[in-house]
């Protein structure tokens, strides 16, 4: 029996859990319904709420709910839930742990192990987080995939023609989109691009705000000072944005708002876009980058695939019909099929035979810091190591040298984002090499980047005279770092339950790990999808018939292997090919 391995859409305003079962994807119903809001709460009596019932206090207790957590994830902050305050990863954990208990009433079985997503777009220390969380819940986390990579691999599977795809996926709290190939079965992440801090509770904040702008024009009131009057306010605009999707304009009425006066108001679909128009023209600059990111253009793709609650908003459907000029399409319900994604990719992790293998890339740039100029000053500068959109996993190096005679130690760098200057980016980690050889400037130094299929960093720094050598793995939280032990304590004490030890961890199973097994695999596709590429570089040069025939030969070779999953064949065709191009490139 293959081991069970979930999916989960950890959402800002929703989440969702789905498996693969008798090689179907199957979401999982969680209170009665397939979604659950991403809203935690506590109850007068001090009960933890989770879910739905959570956010049906959440006009009348205020203080004892939270909602929308998924912004804060990475950030060193803490959020108070009754007289108590927790960080972005207990919080995270408590919805997290909801999911895995539902689905193993559901299921009848233990959930211990998950695939989870997260926006494109998140740095490594909110990816960092939401691992943490997933510990934190009793999962034990296999792998972190983007979201609408997840969108697109549930969009490819079982397809055998090929086609591009742009992938746009907007949501409650984040926006991301990638450029997507289908080609034989891989579903290739050409580009992504996207913004972390933008989607439907920003649509919501703006009528939010329209009311109360309203409100006191009529009446002479602020609103905006009240909390409990606020969340009410959030509560009746998110309805009335819903209901803007499928009719031309609503007629508000909610009574006693201010204690005195009833708010009584009419928007207008066409007002409504209007408000929300700069942050879709923000989604259109994105879309166009990764388009130039993937070297397309719009008449380049086949389909435009709507992901996210908020693409239900005909604005966004009528911009992208007259950008990209195709009609965008809901295939599969635009909620639930991120969450199926990662069930896909949870199934291929766990042994299920599957037409759909995917090939994720890193959104962002990672560098280190060495002196070099900038507008013609000499300072300190970033050195790409890593490019965005580099397939996964990635393992690239580049040499340094130091700068002074008898130099006996450096500092290691590394920065994320696509700056030039470091302090424009973000810094993920550092550490120093020292014991250096006391020898002239320019002593080389190799530093390596190794990115995991997670999008996890590891540096490795190495004397090249003499071998000595450091590598680690980045601690991306940094300052607030979150105390685990401690986070586990808070968590036993809310739900009432004894705090787990150390080891309180899901165990792995003895043999062979069926997440090692498909890291493996993906790690042969992305070295396939390169020597391809260097191949067909190649054929476009003065290479002699018989060479030109044995590239062109194993490129098929290799194709095939692919699409029958044959990954033994593959390492052997890869092998050959690098052999090859090894020869001809010299």
């Amino acid at each position: 029996m293959k081991e069970l391995i979930v999916g989960i859409d950890l959402g800002t305003t929703n989440s969702e859990l789905a498996v693969i079962q008798d090689g179907q994807v199957k979401v999982i119903s969680i209170h009665g319904n397939p979604i659950m809001p991403s809203c935690v709460g506590i109850d007068p009596s001090g009960k933890l709420m989770v879910g739905e019932a959570a956010k049906n206090q959440l006009v009348a207790a205020p203080e004892s709910t939270v909602l929308s957590i998924k912004r804060k994830m990475g950030e060193d902050a803490k959020v108070t839930l009754g007289d108590k305050a927790f960080s972005p990863e207990e919080i995270s954990s408590l919805i997290l742990r909801e999911l895995k208990q539902t689905g193993e009433r559901e299921l009848g079985q233990p959930v211990n192990k998950a695939v989870i997503t997260v926006p494109a777009f998140f740095n490594e220390k909110q990816r960092k987080a939401t691992q943490a969380a997933g510990e934190l819940a009793g999962l034990e986390v296999v792998r972190i995939i983007n979201e609408p990579t997840a969108a697109a691999l549930a969009y490819g599977a079982g397809r055998t023609a090929d086609e591009t795809m742009l992938v746009y996926d907007l949501g409650g709290g984040t926006f991301d989109v990638s450029v997507v190939v289908v080609e034989d079965g891989v579903v290739e992440v050409k580009a992504s691009h996207g913004d972390t801090h933008l989607g439907g509770d920003d649509f919501d904040q703006l009528l939010v705000e329209h009311a109360v702008r309203e409100f006191k024009k009529l009446h002479g009131v602020d609103l905006g000072q009240d909390l409990k009057t606020l969340r009410r306010l959030k509560v009746v605009m998110e309805q009335a944005k819903r209901r803007l999707s499928d009719e031309p304009c609503v007629r508000l009425r909610e009574e006693y708002l201010d204690g005195q006066r009833h708010l009584e108001m009419e928007i207008l679909r066409d007002d409504y876009e209007r408000m929300i128009a700069q942050h879709l023209d923000k989604t259109l600059d994105c879309v166009h980058q990764s388009l130039k990111d993937a070297q397309l253009l719009p008449d380049d793709i086949d389909k435009v695939m709507l992901v996210g609650g908020a693409t239900r908003t005909p604005l966004v459907q009528r911009l992208l019909k007259d950008r990209i000029r195709i009609e965008p399409r809901f295939e599969i319900n635009p909620d639930l099929i991120v969450a199926m994604g990662a069930a896909i990719q949870a199934g291929v992790i766990a042994g299920e035979k599957h037409h759909s293998i995917l090939v994720d890339i890193t959104p962002h740039t990672f560098s280190t810091a060495c002196i070099g100029f900038h507008e013609d000053c000499e300072r300190l500068v970033c050195a790409p190591i890593i490019a965005r959109n580099t397939p996964l996993p990635a393992s690239k190096a580049e040499m340094f040298y130091t700068m002074v005679d008898q130099q006996e130690e450096i500092k290691v760098t590394a920065y994320q984002g696509e700056h030039r200057l470091p302090e424009e980016n973000m810094l993920i980690g550092e550490f120093q090499v020292e014991g250096l050889g006391k020898v002239p400037a320019g002593n080389p130094i190799l530093i390596h980047f190794a990115l995991d299929l997670n999008g996890m960093l590891k540096v490795t720094a190495t004397e090249k005279t003499t071998g000595l050598a450091k590598d680690v793995a980045m601690d991306t939280r940094g300052k607030g770092a979150l105390d685990v032990q401690e986070a586990r304590r808070n968590i036993a004490a809310l739900v009432g339950e004894p705090a787990p030890d150390a080891a309180g961890a899901a165990a792995v199973a003895d043999g062979e790990d069926s997440s090692d097994a498909a890291a493996a695999a993906e790690s042969l596709l992305a070295t396939a999808k390169d020597l391809r590429k260097r191949g067909e570089g190649l054929l476009q040069k003065n290479v002699n018939a018989e060479d030109a025939n044995e590239i062109r030969e194993l490129i098929h070779q290799s194709a095939a292997a692919i699409k029958e999953q044959d990954w033994e064949e593959l390492s052997e065709k890869n092998d050959a090919l690098a052999d090859l191009l090894f020869y001809l490139e010299d």
